[in-house]
């Protein structure tokens, strides 16, 4: 089985918000990396990645140590596979992913805020496609609500 590569250009990004409580100890390789794509702020502390247009996005590309970690990604970003994709507020989709000298890391997952989600934020483009970790603020209690939703966690919920 090849190892599960992840995407991250936000509040998962090593240094971010996140990053101890969903990737550290859980990833096998980190590597900067980019996407095409748009990144948006989204104010709400976290931002929201559009894959459109030839702009890049930067981020860091990890290996995940065991695929069952991928769950509670897409736990943290509202991602459900079975539920229909409009009442997810991220979808996880596989996109081309490159190093910083724009060579070919493979194909890896994603997540893409879905367009209903998009127009519920005020969103200001970022241009340079960067979120900076220093932006990493988020407004809620992290051992009671999903991030995503804003909704007690399952008590079954283990994040760590």
């Amino acid at each position: 089985m090849s190892p599960v590569k992840v995407f991250v250009y936000g509040t998962l990004k090593p240094g971010g918000h996140y990053w101890p409580q969903y990737c550290e100890g859980k990833v096998a390789r980190q590597q900067p990396a980019k996407i095409r794509g748009e990144l948006y702020d989204l104010h709400v502390g976290y931002p929201g990645l559009r894959l459109q247009g030839q702009a890049w996005v930067y981020g860091y590309c990890l290996e995940l140590k065991d695929p069952a970690h991928l769950d509670s990604l897409d736990y943290l970003e509202g991602y459900a596979p079975n539920r229909p994709e409009s009442e997810n507020e991220y979808n996880r989709i596989r996109v081309p992913c490159f190093d910083l000298e724009d060579q070919p890391i493979g194909q890896v997952w994603a997540y893409e805020i879905t367009p209903s989600a998009f127009a519920k934020n005020q969103t200001t483009h970022i241009q340079n496609g960067n979120w900076p970790v220093a932006c990493n603020s988020i407004e809620f209690n992290l051992s009671t609500e999903s991030p995503a939703h804003g909704k007690p966690l399952p008590a079954r919920w283990d994040a760590g």
